[in-house]
C-alpha cells in the first residue's frame, strides 16, 4: 500500500490516567486493520527509571558497555532498544523510527510532546463530557479529530463520541488517510529523507509532469511519487580499457 517508510498518517490518542486511552487506541487498531490498513502504535511511559531492560542481562551488558542500540531477536519477536538521557527524545526521529513501514501511526499519550504539533490528529479521551469543553476551551491540544467518552456533550467543535462509536471513528481516521496527498517522497540509502510539504509537493509535480510526457505514461492522478537516491561505491573504470 505504498512505498516503504514512516506512516502517512498520525493520531495521538491523549487524556487523563484511568480514562480508557488504552481501550480507544485497541479499537481503533482492530478497526484500521479490519479496513486493510497497516498500523504501528507507540506509547508513552512517563515514568521515570523506567526500563525494558533488567540490569545484569545480556543486553543490558551490551547497552552498559557502550551500544547506542541493542537488538534482541527471538523465535517470533525482535525488539530494539535505544538508550536516551534527559531531552535527547526526538518526536520526529521516534516517528520515524515506530512508524516505518505503516500506512498509520496510533500513539497513546505524548501530549506533551505532540499537544500543538498541527501534523497529529488528536483523539481526546475524557472521563466526563465537562472536561471535554475544558480540553477545547484551553486550545493546547490540536487539532482535536474527536472527543471519547461517557455520556454526551453539546456545543463542542469537535465531535463527542462514545466507546462504542470507535467503528465510525475509525472510518473518519481511514477516509482521512485515503485523501493524504504527501507528494513526493524521498529515500537516500534506503532512509526516508524529510521533505517540508511544499517541497514534497513540489517535487511530485515535477516528477508526474516529466512521466507525462513519456511514451504509454497515462498519469490519472492518484498516484504515488517515490524516488528513490543510491551513492556509487567504488571507482568507476574508464571505457575501453583493456590488459591482456
Amino acid at each position: 500500500m505504498g512505498a516503504p517508510g514512516p506512516a502517512r498518517l498520525v493520531v495521538a490518542v491523549v487524556g487523563e490516567k484511568g480514562s480508557g486511552k488504552t481501550r480507544v487506541v485497541e479499537g481503533l487498531v482492530r478497526a484500521l486493520r479490519a479496513r486493510g490498513l497497516r498500523v504501528c502504535t507507540a506509547k508513552h511511559v512517563p515514568e521515570e527509571g523506567f526500563s525494558l531492560d533488567k540490569p545484569g542481562k545480556d543486553s543490558w551488558r551490551h547497552a552498559e558497555a557502550g551500544a547506542s542500540a541493542v537488538t534482541l531477536v527471538a523465535p517470533g519477536e525482535v525488539s530494539t532498544i535505544r538508550r536516551a538521557g534527559p531531552g535527547e527524545i526526538d518526536l520526529d526521529d521516534m516517528i520515524a523510527l515506530a512508524s516505518e513501514g505503516c500506512d498509520i501511526l496510533i500513539m497513546e499519550g505524548f501530549s506533551s510532546l505532540a499537544g500543538g504539533r498541527t501534523d497529529i490528529l488528536k483523539v481526546v479521551v475524557v472521563k466526563e463530557p465537562s472536561r471535554a469543553r475544558a480540553v477545547e476551551g484551553e486550545g493546547r491540544l490540536r487539532p482535536i479529530l474527536a472527543f471519547v467518552g461517557p455520556g454526551r456533550a453539546e456545543g463542542l467543535r469537535a465531535p463527542y463520541l462514545g466507546f462504542g462509536d470507535l467503528e465510525a471513528l475509525a472510518d473518519r481516521i481511514a477516509r482521512l488517510f485515503y485523501r493524504a496527498r504527501p507528494g513526493a517522497r524521498l529515500f537516500l540509502g534506503g532512509r526516508e529523507v524529510p521533505l517540508k510539504p511544499f517541497v514534497r509537493e513540489l517535487l511530485g509535480k515535477l516528477v508526474l509532469a516529466f512521466a507525462s510526457c513519456l511514451k504509454g505514461v497515462e498519469i490519472c492522478g492518484d498516484e504515488e511519487v517515490a524516488v528513490y537516491l543510491s551513492r556509487r561505491t567504488g571507482r568507476v573504470k574508464k571505457a575501453g580499457a583493456t590488459s591482456n
